[in-house]
């Protein structure tokens, strides 16, 4: 079963993922996407990595802008060439797949969506974030059959972590045997 978190903006999700991270240390790999330290600025770029590289604040890295008054603008372009080559990297090289978030910034990017729907019809484990407030295409990522969803709260953040390493290491013995 894979999880996928969501909830209300800046509650946790992503140190929720850092911290089962953390402690399950095994390999793994995928895509975040993160903001600057710009992140409060009306004019910002939100960015795109492999889930295990460090942060970088460069155009390169750049997947959608956001500028005051207007709707983001995506790049579906690179979400459809970095971000599907971040997945299949992950699945060839990786014990985990990281997807931190999707949402409805990749409405357009039908390639990416595509690969992310045929992983979850896979084996490998996916630890990912929806975004809340995101429909259309995400709702399959809801409804699939392999994935739970868990609503992260201030009340049950704190104890995550620790149900997801738990989940994750349950899954791994079973596959040992």
């Amino acid at each position: 079963m894979h999880i996928f978190l969501t909830g209300a903006i800046q509650v946790g999700k992503s140190t929720i993922i850092r911290k089962t991270l953390e402690q399950l240390n095994q390999t793994y790999g995928g895509f975040k996407t993160y903001f600057g330290p710009d992140r409060s600025s009306d004019d910002r770029l939100l960015y795109m990595n492999g889930a295990d590289e460090p942060e970088f604040f460069t155009a390169d890295y750049g997947i959608a802008v956001f500028k005051q008054d207007c709707f983001p603008q995506a790049d579906a372009a690179k979400f459809n060439r970095y971000g599907v080559e971040l997945i299949l990297s992950a699945k060839v090289n990786r014990a985990m797949i990281i997807m931190d978030e999707c949402g409805n910034l990749e409405n357009d990017a039908l390639n990416f969506q595509h690969e992310i729907l045929q992983t979850l019809d896979e084996g490998h484990p996916v630890l990912g974030v929806i975004k809340q407030s995101s429909y259309g295409w995400t709702d399959m990522i809801r409804n699939h059959r392999n994935v739970k969803l868990i609503t992260v709260t201030s009340e049950n953040r704190n104890e995550l972590p620790q149900a997801l390493v738990n989940h994750y290491l349950q899954r791994r013995c079973l596959e040992l045997r």
